[in-house]
C-alpha cells in the first residue's frame, strides 16, 4: 500500500499542488497525523467493517455508475466515518 502513496511524480499532484498547499497551510496543528503510518490513528484497520463496507458499496456504485461516481463515494463517505471516529473517540475521552 505504501507504494501507491509515493506520489511525487503524480500528474494529480502537479496539478493541485497550489490548492492543496493553500488548503494544508489552514489545517495547522494536524501535520504530524497526516504522516502516521497506516493503520495507526487516524488511519482505520485494513479490517474494519466500515472500511469493507465503504468498499463494497463504492463496487456496487462503479457497476451501476461508474469510477468517477464510485470514487466520489467513497471518498465523502469515508470522509464522513473519519470525522464520525475522531469524534467518537473525543466523546469517549472527555467521558472517562
Amino acid at each position: 500500500m505504501d507504494e501507491l502513496d509515493d506520489n511525487a511524480d503524480s500528474a494529480a499532484l502537479a496539478k493541485w499542488q497550489d490548492r492543496l498547499d493553500a488548503y494544508l497551510r489552514g489545517q495547522s496543528g494536524v501535520e504530524d497525523l497526516r504522516s502516521r503510518s497506516q493503520p495507526h490513528p487516524p488511519w482505520p484497520d485494513l479490517d474494519s467493517p466500515m472500511v469493507g463496507y465503504l468498499i463494497e458499496r463504492a463496487l456496487e456504485i462503479f457497476e451501476q455508475s461508474g469510477p468517477e461516481s464510485a470514487i466520489t463515494w467513497a471518498v465523502v463517505h469515508a470522509w464522513f466515518e473519519s470525522t464520525l471516529e475522531t469524534r467518537a473517540s473525543v466523546i469517549r475521552h472527555l467521558g472517562s
